[in-house]
């Protein structure tokens, strides 16, 4: 195997998947291109040429536009970019990763991808009729579920409890607006950080082993299972499921050293689960994003609609200036229509001139130290909203709660 095969197999095995924000651009972006980058020894890459969206090509088709012949090569993957051009006409191409079809694929995964599919729960909601088409999308924001924390007397079976107590809540929801008419063939799930409780605390030291009743691997564990559940819960109903995901404070894996923030607990938690759903063909319309590295903000076009997620740790208390230093740099959260966010464990809506921002409650189990400082107790919960053409998020906002 060449040194650069062998870097092109690291790259894609440590990449959780698809990454990056959605922007509004007016031309082409330089990634899909049109281009050719193919080494006859270990492979490569083609981008097709720009086509009106829609007008899907087959991989095979891709590579006779370059004149390769589709017998010759092995299709690793296919990427697809989509974006508005200035006269706002969609167009869209496609990276198609190949290797030569002669190459025998000698790795052998070592992740968990079969237990992970094997020990998915009994539990789960009540059933739809039908699977649901519509131009609206029905958002959920997981936030803050912090597993593995110990506090007020409860912890993580208080927590796993509550977390499948408001995802059938969700699920009511969801069928409740369908049947007002709301068609809402897609789902989003936002997962908007500290996903888990994780080991380490302010100033890098260590979490102490009181804080918590999991140890690091026992918590990241529970999450993807618990996370498949969610999944399993609302895929069986829906056109097509976004998972989108950023890591918050408690998903770091260290603080002794500067750290890429794109690399955390939730970000292996969902992409652990989307090689689990790779091998169910069930969960084929099942799609994770992610933050590009050294990013911890993700912006994700959902039927329309650009929804900012970020945690909300690296804002500070004054969010709105935050956000409005994003919209001034013209970030891609800065783009945002909706943005979403976690952290302060409580909801809260406010608009911001014509966009909004939403922070999404915990399901967590309440913080002594919260209540002490602050005299006050978050109510846990999970917030869901709708987007789409003719879908004003503020119409449905909705926050889930149980005991």
């Amino acid at each position: 195997m060449s040194d650069e095969f062998a870097k092109k197999v690291l790259e894609e095995l440590a990449s959780p998947g698809k990454t990056g924000s959605d922007r509004r651009t007016q031309e082409t972006p330089e990634a899909f291109r049109p281009r050719m980058d193919i080494d006859h020894t270990s492979g490569g890459f083609v981008v097709s040429t720009p086509r009106p969206a829609g007008n899907s090509a087959d991989a095979n088709e891709i590579l006779i536009e370059f004149g390769l012949d589709p017998a010759a090569w092995k299709v690793t993957s296919v990427r697809q970019g989509k974006w508005q051009t200035f006269n706002e006409n969609w167009l869209e191409s496609f990276r198609v990763s190949v290797v030569p079809a002669s190459y025998e694929d000698s790795l052998e995964s070592d992740l968990d991808l079969e237990k992970l599919v094997d020990e998915i729960k009994k539990w789960k909601p009540t059933k739809g009729s039908k699977q649901v088409t519509g131009d609206g999308a029905f958002v959920i924001a997981p936030s803050d579920q912090q597993i593995g924390k110990k506090a007020n007397g409860h912890g993580t079976e208080q927590s796993i409890q509550r977390i499948l107590g408001v995802t059938e809540g969700a699920f009511a929801r969801y069928q409740e607006l369908n049947k007002l008419g709301r068609n809402l063939g897609t789902v989003a799930m936002l997962l908007a950080g500290d996903h888990v409780e994780g080991n380490v605390s302010q100033g890098g030291r260590l979490q102490s082993p009181a804080a918590s009743d999991l140890g690091q691997t026992e918590q990241t564990r529970v999450a993807r299972r618990l996370l498949m559940q969610q999944i399993k819960a609302f895929a069986p109903h829906c056109e097509e499921l976004v998972i989108a995901v950023v890591n918050g404070n408690h998903d770091e894996v260290t603080r002794q050293v500067v750290a890429d923030p794109s690399d955390g607990w939730n970000v292996e938690i969902a992409s652990a689960v989307q090689d689990a759903c790779a091998e169910n063909p069930e969960l084929s319309h099942v799609k994770f994003r992610y933050p590009e590295k050294d990013h911890q903000t993700l912006t994700v076009d959902i039927k329309g609609t650009l929804v900012g997620l970020f945690h909300g740790h690296q804002s500070g208390r004054d969010v709105v200036k935050y956000l409005s230093g994003q919209a001034a740099g013209q970030t891609a959260l800065g783009q945002a229509d909706v943005w979403v966010s976690g952290h302060f464990h409580h909801f809260k809506a406010l608009d911001i001139g014509s966009r909004l921002w939403l922070q999404a409650p915990t399901t967590d189990p309440g913080s002594a130290w919260w209540r002490d400082r602050s005299g006050l107790e978050s109510k846990p919960g999970l917030l869901t909203f709708t987007v789409g053409e003719n879908h004003d998020p503020r119409r449905d906002i909705s926050i889930i709660q149980t005991d």
